[in-house]
């Protein structure tokens, strides 16, 4: 991954590595303490019949006196992974909070991420160098300390994108990293999807750098807009970086500590540009003393949201089928076939997949969904049609019939439809479905969307 100045030089990246109070203390040889202690009592008690008794009597307390000493230091070594893991767990569950007010103020999207495992369905990765793969160790997400030879990084993009241009993402900042303080890990904001271009912030020691990304052939460059050296970062600390218009913010813990006004219009900016995220990197730095290396630090969690309202408000979705000509259905139970919408009249709050007509909501609550269906061959007293609504965990299912409504059996019938109310809960996918026995039928459209089509609102959520 290249540097803002795309030059790695020695020193300019790299903090010095902090020294921490209990990785000072020195470390217990119980075996020397052991032989200084019994000689010292041998002389002690030379010509007493009960040395030997009183030599394992004050062996014993030394080693309990060690053992004591040990125990502390891991007692104070967990109380201090206690204390850590409790400030970081209580700033990652305020910026969870503050995200979901956001959303509500503005009706927008919002994404957050606590990081109990790295979750690829959530996630894309794009790599830059001989570096590892970003992975989650005791409820952090970083790069891995093993396996990288050079200088890289990773960047990762939540694969849903944001619904308008003034947004903001957040990182709270779990361990700083015994290899050393080094200012490259930190948020991703208005982003292609495939990282071509974007925005990022990153952290370390007391320094902060704003600036602008590319992604090309396989490798990351990064260009410095800002920085700063008066800006002490520790574990808890929020990271924010948000954009509003052309200007570009960066936050440690609500404190604005740099900003930037994209004059020039080197970043796009539009529906195409609205994927956050994270990036974390690896800084290999070799000299006549040797190679020392870095890394940036961990993330507690991760959160993203609009900060202004959509030009839509409210949550639902409307899709449907133009083309009057028929899209085949197989007969049985089935979800509406690949293709048969082709048209997106609206949405907000939910990600629509238009090929095979599946929602996923991002709210948790109750859900009026509407479908219609327009059929080619007429329905027949034996050939009925049933509407069907289909829901499933993940885009990749298990997809499970969850209603089924609507039988059509009139003679000379070609509309069938439903109206359902289900409960659905935050990331469910949803898609309308049918039952027929009819053979060599199909659904068609119309130019006005009024015949073959699937709606949903949110009417009540917590």
């Amino acid at each position: 991954m290249t540097q803002p100045d795309k030059e790695t030089k020695a020193g300019q990246y790299g903090l010095s590595p902090g020294t921490g109070a209990l990785g000072g203390m020195q470390k217990i040889t119980f075996d020397g303490a052991r032989q200084s202690i019994i000689s010292s009592v041998l002389q002690s008690f030379q010509g007493v019949d009960a040395a030997g008794t009183n030599i394992n009597g004050a062996t014993n307390k030394a080693m309990n006196a060690a053992a004591t000493a040990q125990a502390g230091a891991v007692s104070a070594q967990n109380t201090a992974n206690s204390a850590q893991d409790t400030a970081t767990a209580n700033s990652s569950a305020i910026a969870n909070l503050q995200n979901q007010q956001q959303q509500n103020q503005v009706g927008g999207a919002t994404f957050s991420d606590s990081f109990d495992t790295w979750n690829t369905a959530n996630w894309n990765s794009f790599k830059s160098g001989p570096v590892a793969d970003m992975v989650v160790v005791r409820g952090q997400a970083g790069l891995d300390k093993r396996g990288n030879t050079d200088s890289g990084g990773v960047v990762a993009l939540w694969k849903t994108p944001l619904y308008t241009d003034a947004q903001s993402a957040s990182v709270v900042i779990g361990n700083l990293n015994q290899s050393g303080s080094f200012a490259g890990s930190g948020p991703v904001i208005r982003a292609a999807a495939d990282l071509s271009t974007f925005v990022w912030a990153v952290a370390g020691g007391n320094s902060l750098y704003l600036g602008r990304g590319t992604r090309s052939g396989g490798v990351i460059t990064l260009t410095q807009w800002k920085a700063t050296g008066n800006a002490p970062i520790e574990t808890g600390d929020a990271l924010t970086l948000s954009a509003k218009g052309n200007t570009y913010t960066v936050q440690v813990s609500g404190v604005s500590l740099l900003s930037y006004t994209d004059i020039a219009g080197e970043v796009p900016v539009g529906s195409t540009n609205r994927w956050t995220g994270f990036m974390s990197q690896y800084l290999l730095q070799n000299s006549s003393w040797g190679a020392n290396a870095y890394f940036g630090c961990d993330f507690d969690s991760f959160t993203a949201a609009d900060t202004t309202q959509p030009s839509m408000v409210g949550t639902g979705w409307s899709i449907f089928r133009q083309d009057e000509n028929g899209v085949p259905q197989p007969t049985g139970y089935n979800r509406i076939a690949q293709g048969t919408f082709d048209t997106l009249r609206s949405s907000n709050n939910v990600n629509v997949n238009l090929g095979n007509g599946a929602i996923q909501v991002t709210k948790s609550g109750w859900y009026v969904i509407s479908v219609g269906l327009q059929w080619t061959n007429p329905a027949a007293s034996n050939l009925a049609y049933w509407t069907a609504l289909y829901s499933a965990p993940s885009a990749t299912g298990p997809w499970n019939l969850l209603r089924l409504s609507g039988e059509v059996t009139a003679p000379g019938t070609y509309a069938s439809g439903a109206t359902f109310v289900v409960f659905l809960a935050a990331n469910t996918f949803v898609s309308p479905g049918y039952a027929t026995l009819q053979g060599g039928t199909a659904v068609r459209g119309d130019p006005g969307g009024a015949a073959t089509f699937f709606d949903g609102t949110l009417c009540s959520f917590a």
